[in-house]
């Protein structure tokens, strides 16, 4: 079998031009390469990140390490290390038996080891040390930062608490890309910082980024009042950027976008002011205090009472009884009342923050009606909250906007996007067509092949009913059969008429066996092994339905009859 596939393909080879042959070798060539290149890619693992963030001494005992235990590593710049994604757990937990990284952060492990013969300045530096690492792991724990490094000052004890130097502290934070710190949590971290150290005070607790930018000053009083003066002015800020983005939502619904401008600028109130009121009620009165006095003096004789000649120790009406010589009578009643006032008593704390000016302009495009303007003046004023007794500022102005700019811009974006659409759709034609043409030159030369192979191809084997009725026509030599044992012959299968023992539709009918002939021998040329196989599967055939066999010879001659008619 392969003997007679070497022999095809040969005579296929042969028969194929050099260019044919050329373009045959470089698909097959290609398609071995590609085949190959898709085993590598298959074969390749998938990496990931074991360690990052190393120190270059780290990296290259980590490296060392796993070249000594045949891992395969890839190195992403100088401090990350990237293993097969199966082996990254089991790298981690071989190196943290060898002890590495050993520039991470140390924390109170340190003092997990041997101890005996460290004098007490080494424990002291090695409790600052743990003091110190402990805080780098808490604080690398926060969202938003990525590395950070604190460092402390503990000064000595000394005798006179005048003569104690405070405690101070440094912190050093790398932000993660696109994160950063606001103010409160750098005042976290400060105060974190300082509840974590002896004598620590969040005023002397330094924070810088890696970029150096001041995050927290640590210079006491004078850095909270910056702190304080950097919040006032962000809370300004956010309320400026409230009010810009209510009036801009409103011009945008009404006019479009991108056709008006507003800036506002909002100062607040930061005064504290503590306010005593007392007022009094005249309408509303209590009685608070009443006195009564009465006199009463009667006489009844006539006589007069008294020192002579003090007149203005008489009572009343002692005139005329002197003159008239009768009894003497007093009477005195007094009566004092005292009323309390209502009295109302405010004590008011008013917080600060409040709005105390706001200034508004805004820049619509376009718009020359006055009317319009004011209407929308008068809009744009309510819903900011402009008040004029306050002191607020409002100008709503007209103007041609200067588009030539984003004009441009935005032709030649198009531009650049049409650019890129027609480069990739003709890079996907282009492939298309590729396509296209490979595909028909490979049924070209497929087809060609079929045809140019058409004789040097023989099928090894087929069925066995196709072999019975191909078999002999135009390859082998005919047999002479005599023509009494098949009736008419050739001439009676061209005039229509059947074939003994067969009826007028070709089948074979039960009938006599003729009388025993013996057909003269022929001889037959050597046969092929091929034919030989070929030859006892016809005998076969012949044996197991010889009915077949002879219709299949009234067609072979009647084939002849036609071709020599």
């Amino acid at each position: 079998m392969f003997s007679q596939l070497i022999g095809q393909f040969n005579r296929f080879w042969s028969q194929q031009t050099g260019t044919q042959r050329l373009v045959f070798i470089v698909i097959i060539a290609l398609g071995l390469v590609l085949m190959s290149l898709f085993f590598a890619w298959a074969a390749t693992p998938t990496y990931e990140v074991a360690f990052s963030g190393l120190t270059e001494e780290d990296a290259g005992q980590i490296v060392e390490q796993l070249s000594a235990n045949n891992i395969p590593y890839k190195l992403r710049g100088v401090g990350t290390i990237l293993v097969p994604s199966n082996q990254v757990y089991e790298v981690r937990l071989m190196m943290a038996r060898q002890g590495l990284p050993r520039s991470g952060s140390v924390g109170f492990e340190i003092f997990s080891g041997n101890t005996l013969g460290m004098t007490e300045f080494s424990q002291r530096v090695n409790y600052q040390q743990a003091i110190e690492g402990e805080l780098e792991r808490t604080i690398g724990s926060l969202n938003a930062v990525q590395a950070v490094r604190v460092h402390i000052v503990i000064p000595e004890k000394t005798l006179l608490s005048s003569e104690q130097k405070p405690a101070t502290a440094s912190v050093t934070i790398m932000e993660k890309p696109g994160m950063s710190l606001d103010a409160a949590q750098v005042r976290a971290i400060t105060h974190l910082v300082a509840s974590s150290v002896e004598g620590l005070r969040p005023e002397n607790v330094v924070v810088v980024d890696v970029h150096g930018n001041m995050l927290a000053s640590g210079e006491g009083s004078e850095g909270s009042l910056t702190a304080q003066t950097d919040t006032r002015r962000a809370a300004e800020l956010a309320a400026s950027s409230q009010l810009e983005r209510k009036v801009q939502g409103i011009l945008d619904k009404a006019l479009g976008p991108n056709k008006s401008v507003v800036q506002a600028s909002v100062l607040l109130d930061w005064t504290q002011r503590e306010t005593t009121r007392q007022t009094f009620d005249p309408t509303q009165s209590v009685v608070r205090s009443e006195q009564n006095i009465q006199e009463v003096y009667t006489t009844t004789n006539g006589s007069i009472e008294g020192v002579p000649g003090a007149t203005t120790n008489l009572p009343p009406g002692g005139e005329a009884s002197l003159s008239g010589g009768g009894g003497v009578a007093y009477n005195r009643t007094e009566s004092v009342i005292n009323y309390e006032i209502t009295q109302v008593q405010t004590h008011e704390i008013e917080v600060p923050g409040e709005i105390q000016r706001i200034s508004l302009s805004v820049l619509v495009d376009g718009i020359t009606d006055t009317q319009k303007l004011e209407a929308l003046q008068s809009v744009i004023a309510a819903a900011a909250g402009i008040d004029e007794q306050r002191g607020d500022l409002i100008a709503v102005e007209a103007l041609a906007f200067d588009r030539s700019y984003v004009e441009t811009q935005m032709a030649e974006m198009q531009a650049a996007e049409r650019q890129n659409l027609y480069f990739r759709i003709a890079e996907i034609a282009a492939a298309v067509i590729l396509l296209a043409l490979i595909l028909w030159y490979v049924m070209r030369v497929l087809k060609n092949l079929k045809l140019a192979s058409a004789e040097a191809w023989v099928p090894i084997m087929k069925p066995v009913s196709e072999m019975a009725l191909t078999a002999g026509v135009g390859q082998y030599p005919t047999y002479s059969i005599g023509l009494d044992q098949l009736g008419a012959g050739a001439e009676g299968a061209a005039q229509g008429i059947p074939a003994a023992g067969f009826t007028p539709q070709g089948l074979p009918v039960e009938a006599p066996p003729p009388p025993e002939r013996k057909m003269p021998k022929i001889e037959l040329p050597t046969l092929s092994p091929e034919y030989e196989q070929l030859q006892k599967t016809l005998d076969e055939v012949a044996e197991g339905d010889p009915a077949s066999i002879a219709e299949a010879i009234q067609l072979w001659l009647a084939e002849d009859e036609r071709r020599n008619g």
